[in-house]
């Protein structure tokens, strides 16, 4: 359910009252058929400049050149979520194409599910996640299989309301995949040049991490779907198995799913550290030998490669 909804700046302002009552009844509507995101998303903020509202309400500005959110963001305050909402997409929805208002639909139906999975997650107590805050090697690639466990998570459940003219992402999947490649053999040429590994390791887990949330994004769906790649576009799938991350597909999709169904929580760590192996393995497969260091840090090599 919606409890409050705040809507800032002039453009959303003119049609509060409206924007409020469609807020209200699409959340009715998308708890109706998953009842357990019944209580949320709570408070809900409009705004006509997203990025300006999330600093307002106490977010860190960002820096300089930095990606910011631009369609919607959930903050968590003591009180409760907080959704901010990017106006022009809720004024489209009010419009009155059903295409419009079909992507708004999924848009609010994914971030209900983000905060119940954030909100369970908490309730779990999953701060603990085995022993991987007291290595700097796990501390910096467990947070990657978390957000693909979330985004993997996210779409599969989120599926029925996809709109028909979905692409799921998958254009924009096999652009990273042909760029990753010579992007890496470029940041290691500047990070030998400079002597640089620890800057290597920090912008090619950025790419890597992108690379394999946008799998996740992907997959999820198509689990939701019931359907495999080939069955959407054999085109891509043929062009995804034929790219360095096609050996990698099918044990993402496999594992995603074993941690997808995982309860309890020797299982569910076992497979967060398959999904693990699996980010050491793409490193390798761009030309990077990455592992535990006997002091529990990194330690990389470049020009290790490996078939996956």
């Amino acid at each position: 359910m919606v409890t409050q909804v705040e809507c800032r700046g002039e453009k959303i302002g003119e049609v509060a009252p409206t924007a409020e009552i469609v807020l209200k009844e699409l959340v009715r509507r998308i708890c109706a058929r998953d009842q357990v995101l019944e209580g949320l998303p709570g408070h809900v903020v409009i705004a006509d400049d997203l990025p300006a509202t999330l600093v307002a309400l106490g977010e860190p500005a960002p820096p300089a050149g930095a990606i910011v959110p631009t369609v919607a963001r959930t903050l968590y305050r003591e009180a409760g979520p907080v959704l901010v909402l990017e106006s022009e997409q809720v004024a489209r929805a009010m419009g009155g194409e059903a295409d419009d208002m079909a992507r708004f639909v999924h848009l609010l139906h994914s971030e209900m599910w983000r905060i119940r999975l954030h909100l369970d997650a908490l309730a779990e107590g999953e701060d603990a996640l085995g022993a991987w805050q007291d290595s700097v090697f796990d501390s910096q690639l467990r947070p990657v299989v978390e957000a693909m466990r979330n985004e993997y998570g996210v779409t599969r459940r989120a599926v029925w309301s996809l709109p028909a003219d979905a692409d799921l992402m998958l254009k924009h999947l096999m652009d990273v995949v042909d760029a990753l490649p010579p992007a890496t053999q470029e940041d290691i040429t500047v990070a030998l040049s400079g002597d640089d590994l620890d800057g290597l390791f920090v912008r090619s887990l950025g790419r890597i991490a992108h690379l394999v949330q946008t799998a996740a994004h992907a997959q999820g769906y198509l689990a939701g779907l019931g359907k495999p790649l080939a069955a959407i576009s054999p085109e891509m799938d043929a062009a995804l198995a034929d790219s360095f991350f096609g050996a990698y597909w099918g044990p993402l999709t496999e594992r995603l799913g074993a941690l997808f169904a995982a309860a309890e929580p020797g299982d569910v760590e076992t497979r967060r550290q398959q999904l693990q192996e699996i980010l050491v393995g793409l490193f390798a497969s761009l030309g990077l030998q990455v592992r535990r260091a006997e002091d529990g840090g990194v330690w990389i090599e470049p020009g290790a490669h490996r078939a996956a």
